[in-house]
């Protein structure tokens, strides 16, 4: 039996803003869209958001137990502790 497929029913209509865009773009014109905002993120929200799976060589996890270990710190909360650490130094141009 064929399963045939139900018509889009709410097509979003553009903008006259990204009409403007797209007419500017195709003209050769340098009108851009407007930047969305992008929506503050909490800090202390749910991880459920991505998971990430990071191999190590013995070298590595070796490192990762012995900073775990003389912080009192989990291997997992070391590794986010070293990614936001990371980050705020690359932010502010140490690195």
């Amino acid at each position: 039996m064929v399963k045939r497929r139900e018509p889009a029913t709410a097509k979003k209509q553009p903008t006259p803003e990204e009409i403007e865009a797209f007419a500017s773009g195709a003209d050769g014109g340098s009108i851009t869209p407007k930047q969305e905002e992008k929506p503050a993120l909490d800090p202390n929200a749910k991880r459920e958001f991505k998971a990430i799976r990071v191999p190590f060589n013995e070298f590595e996890y070796s490192k990762l137990e012995e900073v775990a270990n003389k912080t009192g710190r989990t291997k997992l909360n070391v590794i986010r502790w070293a990614i936001l650490k990371l980050a705020e130094e690359v932010q502010e141009g140490h690195q």
